[in-house]
């Protein structure tokens, strides 16, 4: 079940990638509420006034909004950036990406991605992972009024696809212990990898002014970069992965902030011809770090099923990845109870209780949003719907790539639908929805 997304170079196929534990689910319909379904998209163009597919995971801002952002959509169908007034339900575009030129440049970026991060003042940071002066992606921020600045646009690709600091960032930036933003690039940088001969990726620091320099140049035997995690102890933690199974199923890294100490953690075991293995396969995005030096995290694919697992680190013993929970085997119709291909990072609450989604399986096949109490206890607490097969609306949303928010004031969780909400004929895909959770307190 791929589902197909709009960019700048045409469509990007998702990743399609297709066990164990105590599984409960109830009846959701009270708690669940759409807060807003994005607009049709021109499904040639992916253009649409007030921007479509709302690719992040929202951010609570100022004022009882969230802040977020749209992977197509717009006047260029390049995305947007938005912010939603819990209160009154108004939605407002706060900046609209520029169009393309031929060579895939603009001034701003296009295709933004994953999270913005909140900083101080309320002002705040992200990436686009296309546009710019080389059509490599931008760094950006934008404050709570809408004063939208570029802060760096990625340097241009040479005939090997190798640059300096790296091409198309997507993952979320990180505001370190010392103030300054850091974040890695999926590809560009000086080394290779994979068979079709793609850049590593990159870390790198950046002042919040704009003063930028690589950190740390990933290599072939470390794989492409995603998301950063500083922790308590002040190193980072992250993943890296690769894009062709044979290459492995990524690994676990830490990082000095200054970058010269990196040292790879784990090494995730290949799959097998039917996409199992026994821990799981491609970490995305960030960990979370439950308590001192213990780590939570979530696998795409890989694991028991080839759906995913939930896993845990410890610093205590090294070398040794936990599964807290894999996600079963789908039918045919990509369907399951507790979801499967858990793309987005998990949410912290204060009691540990963990939250997050996976993006596909479920009873329609639509993904979840999903609990694990602080002793390990997974629960379905929503199901996506099914979608029409001829518009790919639904009433809910669908796709919940990037996992939710806690909104601790309301004793909620916010999250976004990619697809599903409102749809059309010729896009057969949704457009997606901004949805809030009410949340039920139990013992785990």
């Amino acid at each position: 079940m791929a589902k197909a997304k709009l960019t700048s170079g045409g469509f990007l196929v998702a990743l399609l990638l297709g066990v164990t534990g105590a599984i409960s689910g109830h009846a959701d319909d009270a708690k669940f509420s759409v807060l807003y379904s994005f607009e049709v998209a021109d499904p040639s163009t992916g253009a649409s006034q007030l921007g479509s597919q709302p690719d992040t995971r929202p951010v609570l801002g100022p004022n009882h909004s969230v802040y977020g952002m749209t992977y197509t959509g717009g006047m260029n169908g390049n995305g947007v950036i938005y912010r939603f007034d819990l209160q009154s339900g108004k939605y407002t575009v706060l900046h609209t990406f520029a169009a393309l030129d031929a060579n895939g440049a603009n001034e701003d970026g296009a295709n933004p991605g994953v999270a913005l991060t909140r900083g101080p003042d309320d002002v705040f940071y992200g990436m686009a992972s296309f546009g710019g002066a080389h059509g490599n992606g931008t760094t950006f921020k934008i404050t709570a009024a809408g004063n939208f600045t570029v802060l760096h646009t990625f340097s241009a690709l040479d005939s090997s696809l190798h640059n300096e600091d790296g091409a198309n960032p997507l993952r979320t930036v990180v505001i370190g212990d010392d103030g300054n933003l850091y974040g890695t690039t999926r590809l560009g940088g000086l080394n290779t990898c994979g068979p079709k001969s793609t850049g590593c990726g990159v870390a790198w620091v950046m002042t919040r002014w704009g003063s930028f320099s690589v950190i740390h140049q990933f290599q072939a035997t470390e794989g492409h970069a995603a998301s950063l995690l500083q922790a308590r102890d002040g190193y980072f933690y992250g993943c890296a992965v690769w894009p062709f199974a044979a290459a492995g199923s990524g690994v676990l890294y830490r990082m000095s902030p200054s970058g010269h100490h990196f040292e790879v953690l784990y090494r995730f075991t290949p799959v097998d011809v039917s996409g199992n293995n026994a821990d799981g396969a491609n970490c995305f995005e960030p960990l979370v770090e439950k308590w001192p030096g213990v780590f939570y995290g979530t696998l795409y694919a890989g694991g028991p099923n080839g759906n995913g697992t939930v896993f845990r680190y410890s610093l205590a013993n090294p070398g040794v990845v936990e599964t807290v929970h894999a996600f079963s085997a789908t039918n045919a119709a990509g369907e399951n109870l507790d979801g499967a291909n858990p793309y987005a990072r998990l949410t912290r609450s204060d009691d540990g209780d963990l939250y997050s989604t996976a993006s596909y399986g479920g009873k329609y096949g639509n993904g979840v949003v999903y609990r694990i109490g602080r002793h390990g206890h997974f629960e379905v607490l929503h199901t996506f719907s099914a979608t029409d097969p001829t518009t790919g609306s639904n009433t809910d949303g669908a796709d919940p790539d990037y996992g939710v928010l806690l909104d601790e004031e309301n004793d909620s969780l916010i999250g976004m639908a990619d697809y599903g909400g409102l749809g059309s004929i010729a896009g057969a895909i949704g457009n997606g929805t901004l949805y809030r959770l009410k949340l039920e307190h139990q013992e785990d």
